[in-house]
């Protein structure tokens, strides 16, 4: 036995309502028996479909992304070596500074010099020195200037 179907036909001076049947069968509505209401067939839904070309745009993107992502990455790490490689130089040739100046210090000492002096027969002057005045005429006269 079938059921025939109901249809109702909206009057204009009724606003239609977003009141739909879901799967083809009336739902008793206290409503429906109201005059000028009317009941609607369910709206046909529209699929969003995915364009191919958008999904491989976004992955093309995606990956372009990623790699100036990992080129910055692998950059910056090779800066930070770089500049760690620089320092470890620069407190190497600074300690070997030091070094050098300690090595002055204890060639210069007067103890030192004063040992090797002596080792090649050198000693203190017993009497002060004495300042020698020269007569600038005298020099010029013996020069023939």
């Amino acid at each position: 036995m079938a059921i025939p179907a109901r249809t109702t036909v909206l009057s204009d001076d009724v606003e239609p309502r977003d009141r739909q049947i879901y799967n083809g069968d009336v739902i008793a509505d206290p409503q429906a028996t109201a005059p000028a209401y009317a009941i609607r067939p369910n709206k046909k839904t529209e699929k969003r479909k995915h364009s191919t070309f958008n999904i491989v745009g976004a992955l093309f993107l995606l990956a372009v992304a990623s790699l100036l992502y990992t080129s910055n990455v692998i950059a910056v790490n090779q800066l930070a070596k770089e500049v760690n490689d620089l320092t470890n130089r620069y407190n190497a040739i600074v300690s070997a500074n030091e070094v050098l100046k300690a090595e002055i210090n204890r060639k210069s000492s007067l103890d030192r010099i004063g040992t090797l002096a002596a080792g090649l027969g050198m000693t203190n002057p017993k009497e002060a020195p004495v300042w020698i005045e020269i007569d600038r005429d005298k020099v010029d006269e013996l020069t023939g200037k």
